[in-house]
């Protein structure tokens, strides 16, 4: 808009200016402009809440498990694990916000997968899990470890173990913090590449299995 002291934009008194398919023109300013809170738009902005937080809690097991599955596209590994888990979130209200720890995961990719055949909490500060490797002799290498996640929902931290060398069965044992005990946790395992690219069967480095969910229980 032109005026006495040359062309104006933004607002000017009681109006706003602006260009608008070159023209100018203006409007009365609105100063109080409706932000729209539905239930479902509230809802929603909570769930996308809790899922990038979840995120932040289990950072160090989701860079590891999504890594390989956010190369080549413009995410980032946290970007792939709220993708993936959005669905493991419902969210009712702001007093009802429910995770289902049995469908989430931790990991993403193409790997022959790991599974749990056993998990203890027998011994203090001690998560122990039993594990046994699908027999896909293809879609694996030289080079995979297993890894077991234990995360506390009270604490919003999680733990993920040292690599562990597996075949066909092993046991794995991932010590927590004094400060879970008695506490509930949730436990899952995946395989990852953690040598070099496989060309024979098309593994990239970092390449990972879909985790699998081993079950909950409290820290004795």
């Amino acid at each position: 808009m032109k005026g006495v002291l040359g062309n104006q934009y933004g607002k000017v008194g009681p109006v706003v200016a602006r260009k608008f398919r070159n023209e100018n023109v203006y409007s009365a300013y609105q100063g109080n402009v409706a932000n729209p809170r539905t239930k479902a738009q509230t809802n929603h902005r909570l769930h996308f809440s809790a899922i990038s937080q979840l995120a932040h809690k289990m950072a160090c097991g989701a860079r590891m498990g999504f890594v390989a599955a956010a190369r080549g596209t413009n995410l980032s590994p946290r970007n792939i694990f709220q993708k993936v888990n959005w669905g493991c979130i419902s969210v009712l209200g702001p007093d009802s916000i429910n995770y289902d720890y049995t469908t989430l995961k931790v990991a993403k990719g193409g790997l022959a997968q790991v599974y749990s055949v056993g998990l203890n909490f027998d011994n203090p500060q001690t998560v122990k899990v039993e594990l046994r490797r699908s027999a896909n002799k293809c879609q694996r290498t030289p080079n995979d470890k297993a890894y077991v996640v234990v995360y506390c929902p009270d604490f919003g931290t999680s733990v993920t173990s040292d690599p562990i060398d597996i075949d066909t069965t092993a046991t794995a044992e991932v010590n927590v913090p004094d400060s879970w005990n008695g506490l509930k946790v949730h436990v899952w395992c995946f395989m990852r590449n953690d040598g070099e690219a496989s060309t024979e069967f098309d593994i990239a480095a970092g390449e990972c299995s879909d985790s699998e969910y081993c079950g909950s229980g409290n820290i004795g």
